[in-house]
This record gives structure tokens, C-alpha cells and sequence, in this order.
């Protein structure tokens, strides 16, 4: 059982994911990173959390431990329901039922990786002022680094869909 900091701490990043899921354009470049750097979405956001609602400094070490957290769980679990969802489709109307049932497995497994990501302890560094948007950068460069190696990772679509989550994920939180 989560101790209650803990819970606490998951259910304020699960709601700040979801709030920053819902911005415009953010679901897009998500899954551009996701698709093209095999960037781990609950990872960004667990980062763009930290830094926007707690004031720390996210650095790769940072990204590199929330992405050690979460590797098995998103190879054994997230990802195989992903490439099952993905795999029905959505043109299939006599499947829609099974595939929503998968669509909501696929989420209960991501709801328990920003369960793992929030226990970690919070790292030093904070900052008194709001933080900038570079926890964005850093875990993209995490990604990109390790999924392209030498190559040239950062085409234009890729930084669109950076600059596009720079500006929605570290916008004032609602109630602001």
C-alpha cells in the first residue's frame, strides 16, 4: 500500500497529466515524441510536474532514474497493450468495445507507472521562482540521445512538438 505522501504526490501528477494532456496540441506532440524517440509521455510529464509544481531543476540524471523506475513496467505492460490497441484500429465498429477495454487497461497500467514515478523522493534543486520550460528539453534530449545515438534527431516536426509542449506544460496551473 502507497503510504499517504505518496498518494498525495500520485493523484497531484496524475491530475496534472491529465490537465496537460487536455491543452491543445500537447496529445499530438506527445505521441510524436513517443513514436519518433521512444520518449516515455509519463515521464515528461512526470518531469514538466516537478519542475512546474515544485520548483526543481530537472536534470538527465533525474529523467535518466524516472525512466530506470518505469522501463519494465512499460516494456512488459504499457507497451504491449499499446501495440494491441493500436493494432484493432478504430475502423473496426464490431471491435470498438474490445478495444475500449484495452484502451482502459492501457490506462490503468499508465496510472500505476505515475504511481511508481511519484514515489520517487523529490530531488534537490528547487527553485524559488516559477521554473522555465527546460525539464521539457532535458527529457527530450534524454530520449532522442539514446533512441537516435549520433544521428540527427532533431528534425522539425520534433521541435515543434517540443516548443509546443514548453509552452502548454509550464503554463500557470489552473486555479492559478
Amino acid at each position: 500500500m502507497m503510504n499517504p505522501a505518496n498518494a498525495s504526490r500520485a493523484n497531484e501528477q496524475w491530475a496534472y497529466a491529465l490537465q496537460c494532456y487536455a491543452h491543445p496540441g500537447v496529445p499530438q506532440a506527445c505521441l510524436l515524441l513517443q513514436d519518433r524517440l521512444s520518449l516515455d509521455v509519463l515521464v515528461l510529464l512526470h518531469a514538466a510536474c516537478l519542475a512546474h509544481l515544485h520548483g526543481v531543476n530537472v536534470t538527465r540524471q533525474d529523467v535518466a532514474h524516472a525512466d530506470a523506475e518505469v522501463t519494465d513496467w512499460r516494456e512488459q505492460v504499457v507497451r504491449p497493450l499499446r501495440t494491441v490497441r493500436r493494432a484493432i484500429g478504430k475502423e473496426d465498429a464490431s471491435l470498438s468495445g474490445l478495444r475500449a477495454q484495452i484502451q482502459q487497461a492501457e490506462l490503468q497500467a499508465e496510472r500505476h507507472a505515475m504511481d511508481r514515478l511519484a514515489a520517487i523522493p523529490l530531488p534537490a534543486g528547487r527553485r524559488p521562482e516559477p521554473p522555465s520550460s527546460a525539464a521539457i528539453a532535458v527529457v527530450a534530449d534524454f530520449y532522442g540521445e539514446r533512441h537516435a545515438g549520433d544521428a540527427d534527431w532533431k528534425t522539425p516536426e520534433v521541435e515543434q512538438a517540443i516548443a509546443t509542449l514548453e509552452h502548454a506544460l509550464c503554463m500557470p496551473p489552473a486555479g492559478s
